[in-house]
């Protein structure tokens, strides 16, 4: 096997000495690295950032086979440290082939097309892990497709017992067996376009689904018809109602049962998101009078003494960046994604907001850092070609082992 090495020397301005070329070329003798030992070739490839591992499959079959293998991914996951979540930006109505992702490590952007999908499966639903979950379009509605974005592998999964459409989504990922469940409640039947009052789970172990129970006709109809404002907590999946007065509904994933939780968010709320960090509940979005927000916030579901739970707020966007944001302060398409310490502010790439500057333009709250910092990321590439659709951002791990 034949490998070819560049390095990559970003902090290097000067150019090399005709010794250090020569140098350089003697070391990188093919003749020399042709005969190196597979093991020996997967450490090297092993010292790679992951992107590009991701690139070098494309490269040549030999590389995509040694990536893909058994004991590549053991020496993966021996070595690999797991760094923050990449955040996928996605069209909401075509994630197929218009796909960017962050990679805060780098602090850089990757074109992330995902056109080894079939050409039906274009609507995003969540990711958990490394996974991530599409929904076929209008003529496949009711099929479901998990893939991993790295390796380039999906499978469709079996179809649900109740064909439905507009339904509530949410992925628990089970680390320790390296599983997941998929729970599917709501949305309307697929043939007569009834409310479809019931609760099913999938289960990756068994490869199947299960009705868990009824849902109520009025938490039905609740949830129905916003399936991204769902986030998983301490087993738990909570959904955050999209019409006023906003209300979070809990699916206990042990006991199989709904319930509304008893804390009701601040009153007077724009552009509301649930998050999950650290194994804690965040309620993130817009507050002020009935129709003009005025801050931006950020608020922990606590347990206070003597009170019970209670909405406690824990940032608030500062002011310089909530100007930018709300130039109209009735403005409504503020988007919100979070994961582990860091918290993502964008709206959708059709907006006036975006098609001033002409990119997508992603404010990050960095809760890592000694004292909260909120900076720009760098320009989205996605924005260029994509400047109509509605934009979803999602949570991935970069990761080989996540099978479908």
């Amino acid at each position: 096997m034949e490998l070819s090495i560049t390095k990559l020397r970003p902090e290097q301005t000067e150019e090399p000495s005709e010794e250090d070329k020569e140098a350089s070329n003697a070391t990188m003798d093919p003749a020399i690295w042709g005969r190196l030992h597979g093991e020996l070739v997967d450490r090297i490839l092993l010292c790679l950032p992951i992107a590009n591992l991701y690139s070098l499959r494309c490269v040549s079959k030999s590389w995509d086979t040694t990536i893909k293998s058994t004991s590549f991914n053991r020496m993966y996951l021996e070595k690999a440290s797991r760094g923050p979540s990449w955040l996928f930006m996605c069209s909401s109505f075509n994630c197929r082939d218009f796909t960017s992702a962050y990679d805060p490590v780098q602090n850089r952007w990757h074109n992330f097309p995902l056109t080894f999908l079939p050409s039906c499966m274009r609507f995003p639903l969540t990711a958990v892990g490394g996974r991530l979950f599409v929904r076929g379009g209008l003529t496949n509605a009711g099929v479901l497709v998990v893939c991993n974005p790295m390796t380039r592998s999906w499978r469709v999964l079996p179809p649900m017992i109740h064909r439905r459409l507009n339904s509530l989504v949410g992925v628990y990922e089970d680390k320790r067996s390296k599983s997941y469940k998929i729970v599917v409640a709501g949305g309307t039947s697929e043939s007569g376009g009834e409310y479809e009052c019931t609760t099913e789970v999938y289960d990756s172990l068994s490869n199947s689904w299960k009705v868990t129970g009824k849902v109520r006709r009025e938490i039905t109809v609740r949830i129905t018809w916003w399936t991204s404002k769902t986030v998983f907590c301490n087993g738990v999946l909570y959904c955050l109602t999209s019409g006023r007065p906003y209300s979070v509904i809990a699916y206990d994933l042990k006991t199989a049962t709904w319930d509304e939780v008893a804390v009701p968010p601040p009153e007077f709320l724009f552009c509301t998101f649930l998050i999950q960090r650290r194994n804690r509940l965040f309620l993130v979005g817009g507050a002020g009078t009935e129709r003009i927000c005025e801050h931006v916030h950020m608020w922990e579901l606590k347990q206070v003494d003597g009170e019970g739970k209670q909405w406690v707020e824990v940032e608030k966007m500062p002011h310089e960046y909530f100007q930018i944001f709300f130039k109209e302060r009735t403005a409504t398409d503020l988007k919100c994604s979070g994961h582990g310490d860091l918290v993502y502010f964008y709206k959708d790439s059709h907006t006036q907001f975006n098609l001033a500057t002409g990119y997508l333009q992603v404010l990050v709250c960095d809760f890592s850092k000694k004292q909260t910092e909120w900076r720009w990321l760098p320009k989205c590439p996605l924005s260029m070609n994509f400047l109509k659709f509605s934009i979803r951002g999602l949570f991935l791990d970069p990761t080989l082992d996540a099978s479908v």
